[in-house]
């Protein structure tokens, strides 16, 4: 059971100076020289907690578990500073994979050069903390272009270089980084496609065990996607990506926002209307869309979600940090409750600047200092009631009520995850020996069987879910209007 211990920013006027979350004080005297630029992590708090929760150990803490949902962006690599501290929040929050950016023009600094011994190191500690990584080979090389025939082989041999050196501790390897449009590809799909068929094929042939992670794409971009698909063989890669960003959208809701403003309104402005279908479609809606265009093409792959969150600046599209805690979790479930998504990836464990405004600073589950915003909270609780255990049945699945079992395999202990995109509503939940009710910070309560009586338990829910435990199979349904006698 978790226990909350409130304590309060101290404010110093005078010195300027802050009581950092480590208890020691930051004042004008600590900042760096005028003339230096601090590392993100040293920058000024313009964001403080007034809460902590304790985390019990996690179960799993230094085990790697290749079966396990729960990923993270790095944004980090061999020369972050504060890697471990990093990585020791990371393995805190029940995280099991990391998607490492490995820039090519960091690989390869000299044409045929590669630079591996810095990876060698850093690959070996976030193995120690009980990480898998996933190498995203991405990035312009300014001494390749990956859209000629020698700038596909030239990433063909990165990529054997590196599959070689790391074969035995990385075996998932993705090409490129959103190539459906944006900055980071500038060629066509029909040059993603063939340094993916290219790319894919040399990663096979280096390592028959390694996976390949293709498209990649932000958004669930049907239209690029059958265009892709259209020309690569379906072995040339094994796992299909996609970054289904939606801010200020719940993952529910039948309306999209950001397909609106950034798919529509700037990606393709001049070919799409505000009627374009993606925009009115759930989460849940596109990714069954995607697999029907992937079913087209042979048999459906796994799907991965190597990006998403709802980034809590205070713009437009930003998101209330409460409110992203709960969005975080309640995509999480209706993911692998589809039978579709195996792994989520959040980007990223913590911001990247000190910018309240800032759309690109405000991404992380943690402030830019490593203290923990809501969603990491969320996030470690979601892992310790989740981990290990697989979707069972939906009881509830929509519109506005979702009831979700999952079942632990080797023992068989459920837990049922509930909530309502209604200000409330209530379900009705069997009570065979009594049920403990956990909220998303770990705050536990224990509703005994009522021995008068052999009614079930009429469960109160909100936006935000709760994880239900006890005997039996935890048989749920929607109560629409409970009187008191229900």
């Amino acid at each position: 059971m978790a226990t909350a211990n409130f304590s309060r920013r101290k404010l110093l006027g005078a010195a300027g100076a802050l009581w950092t979350a480590k208890g020691a004080w930051r004042g004008a005297a600590a900042q760096a020289p005028a003339q230096a630029k601090p590392p993100v992590h040293e920058l000024p708090a313009t964001a403080w907690n007034s809460f902590e929760i304790e985390l019990p150990p996690h179960r799993y803490a230094a085990d790697l578990l290749p079966d396990s949902a729960f990923g993270i962006n790095m944004a980090m690599g061999p020369a972050t500073p504060n890697r471990e501290d990093r990585l020791k929040a990371m393995q805190q929050a029940g995280i099991k994979w990391g998607r490492q950016s490995m820039s090519w023009r960091t690989v390869e600094p000299e044409k045929g050069r590669y630079e591996l011994e810095p990876w060698d190191g850093y690959v070996d500690l976030c193995r120690k903390y009980g990480l898998l990584l996933v190498g995203n080979l991405t990035g312009q090389n300014p001494l390749h272009d990956p859209r000629t025939p020698e700038g596909v082989e030239a990433y063909c041999n990165m990529a054997r270089a590196l599959v070689r050196r790391f074969r035995s501790r990385i075996q998932h390897w993705q090409i490129w980084n959103e190539p459906n449009g944006g900055s980071f590809w500038t060629g066509t799909a029909e040059q993603y496609a063939r340094l993916l068929t290219a790319a894919g094929r040399a990663i096979h042939e280096t390592d028959p065990q390694a996976k390949v992670l293709g498209l990649n794409m932000a958004f669930c971009d049907l239209p690029w996607a059958e265009r892709l698909l259209k020309q690569v063989p379906p072995d040339c890669f094994d796992i299909l990506c996609f970054h289904p960003y939606r801010p200020p959208s719940a993952p529910e809701e039948r309306y999209d926002w950001w397909i609106i403003d950034q798919y529509v309104g700037n990606w393709h402005r001049e070919e799409l209307s505000e009627n374009h279908p993606l925009a009115y479609m759930s989460f849940l809606e596109q990714t069954r869309e995607l697999a029907r265009v992937v079913e087209r093409f042979g048999p459906r792959k796994p799907f991965w979600v190597t990006e998403i969150n709802w980034n809590t600046p205070a713009c437009p599209f930003g998101t209330q940090e409460l409110r992203q805690s709960d969005l975080l979790v309640r995509f999480y479930v209706l993911a692998l409750s589809s039978g579709l998504v195996e792994k989520i990836f959040p980007w990223t464990l913590a911001d990247t600047g000190n910018r309240q405004y800032d759309m690109a600073h405000m991404v992380g589950l943690m402030r830019h200092d490593l203290a923990p915003k809501y969603a990491y909270y969320a996030h470690a609780w979601m892992a310790r009631m989740l981990e290990s255990k697989r979707w069972e049945r939906n009881d509830v699945f929509g519109p506005d009520v979702y009831s979700v079992v999952f079942r632990d395999p080797s023992s068989g202990q459920r837990v049922l995850v509930a909530w309502t995109t209604r200000p409330y509503a209530y379900l009705r939940i069997q009570n065979e020996g009594g049920l403990t009710v956990c909220d998303l910070y770990g705050s536990e309560r224990f509703v005994p069987k009522d021995p008068k009586s052999d009614r079930p338990v009429i469960a109160p829910l909100s936006e935000s879910p709760v994880f239900v435990t006890g005997p039996g199979e935890l048989r749920s349904q929607e109560v629409p209007n409970p009187g008191m006698q229900t």
